[in-house]
C-alpha cells in the first residue's frame, strides 16, 4: 500500500511537470492556483488579465453568457466558478432525457460492458474502482459518459433531470491530470485514484455523477451545506443530500479550476445517445433519451 502511494505521488509530479514544461513552471502553476483566489483590486487590471488569459492561453469566453460584466469578477477563481445566464441554456421539452450535467467536451461515451465495466481511452475501469464500498448493481448494463471541463468552460455541475439527491460520498486519492493527453494506459487507475464526490438519484431512475478532481484543483464546493471533509485521506461515510427535490438547472456543485464528470445511468430497454466522442456540449443539451418504465 505504501509503495502504491509513493508510485502515485511520483506519477502525479511527473504529469504535472510534463503539462507545465518542467518543475519550475509546475511550481509556478501551483502558486498560480493559490493566487487565483486573491481579489484583484482594479477593474481595469481584472479585465486586462482576463482577456490575456482567455483568447490567449485559453479559449475565449462567450461574454454574452456571463451573469455579470467581465470586470465585476474580483478574482480568477471567481471567474472560473461563474454561473451562466439561464436563458443561454434552454432546456428541452422532452422529460425522458438525461441532460448533459455541465459545459464540457465528451471524452468517452457508451454502455457498461460485462455488466459493470467501461472502457475510457483504451483503459478499462470497473464501477467498483470508481465507487468503492458503494452498491453498483443497479447500474449494470447502463449508459455512461465522460465529460472533460476545459479552463474556458463554466465549472458548475447541474442536475441532469428532476431528481432527489440521495447522498454524497467522498473517495480520496492522488490528484492526477484530467486532461485527455495525460491519461496514459500505463497508469490504469488514473480515474479511480483521484479524489472525487458522487451523487445519486434521479426521479426517472438512478443516476450517478462522479466528480473527479484533478491536479491543481482538489476542491469541490456545494451551494448547500454538506458534511463531507474531502481534505482527509480516509473515505468519508455517505452524506445525505439536501431534503428538497432538485429540478433541471439546479446547481449541484462547483469545481475550483478544471476537472471531469462521469455520468452513469441505470439500464433502459431503449436508449438513444445524443453524444459523440470529442464534441463540445453545453448544459441542458440531451445526453441520453430513454423509454420510461411504467
Amino acid at each position: 500500500m505504501k509503495a502504491s502511494r509513493v508510485r502515485l505521488r511520483l506519477e502525479q509530479n511527473r504529469q504535472a511537470r510534463s503539462i507545465h514544461g518542467g518543475a519550475l513552471n509546475m511550481y509556478a502553476a501551483a502558486m498560480g492556483v493559490k493566487l487565483s483566489r486573491l481579489p484583484i483590486p482594479s477593474r481595469r487590471l481584472r479585465e486586462r488579465l482576463f482577456r490575456k488569459l482567455y483568447g490567449g492561453k485559453y479559449s475565449a469566453l462567450c461574454e454574452q453568457e456571463l451573469e455579470r460584466p467581465l470586470a465585476d469578477y474580483r478574482s480568477l477563481n471567481e471567474l472560473f466558478t461563474r454561473g451562466v445566464r439561464a436563458e443561454c441554456r434552454p432546456l428541452p421539452v422532452d422529460a425522458d432525457s438525461f441532460l448533459c450535467p455541465c459545459d464540457s467536451t465528451v471524452q468517452e461515451t457508451g454502455r457498461l460492458a460485462d455488466a459493470q465495466r467501461m472502457t475510457v481511452k483504451g483503459v478499462e475501469y470497473t464501477l467498483a474502482s470508481l465507487l468503492p464500498g458503494m452498491p453498483t448493481e443497479r447500474f449494470a448494463g447502463g449508459q455512461f459518459a465522460v465529460f472533460f471541463l476545459s479552463p474556458a468552460d463554466c465549472h458548475r455541475v447541474f442536475c441532469p433531470q428532476d431528481a432527489q439527491l440521495e447522498q454524497l460520498v467522498h473517495v480520496p486519492g492522488r490528484r492526477l491530470l484530467v486532461h485527455p493527453s495525460h491519461q496514459p494506459p500505463r497508469v490504469p487507475s488514473v480515474l479511480a485514484q483521484r479524489a472525487g464526490d458522487h451523487s445519486a438519484r434521479d426521479a426517472a431512475g438512478a443516476c450517478l455523477l462522479v466528480m473527479v478532481a484533478g491536479w491543481g484543483v482538489g476542491n469541490i464546493t456545494y451551494p448547500f451545506p454538506v458534511g463531507l471533509k474531502p481534505h482527509r485521506r480516509a473515505r468519508d461515510p455517505p452524506c445525505a443530500g439536501p431534503a428538497a427535490t432538485s429540478a433541471p438547472r439546479a446547481w449541484l456543485a462547483t469545481f475550483e479550476l478544471g476537472s471531469t464528470v462521469i455520468m452513469i445511468t441505470e439500464p433502459r430497454p431503449t436508449v438513444v445517445s445524443h453524444l459523440r466522442t470529442g464534441e463540445a456540449v453545453k448544459y441542458g443539451e440531451p445526453a441520453f433519451t430513454f423509454e420510461r418504465t411504467s
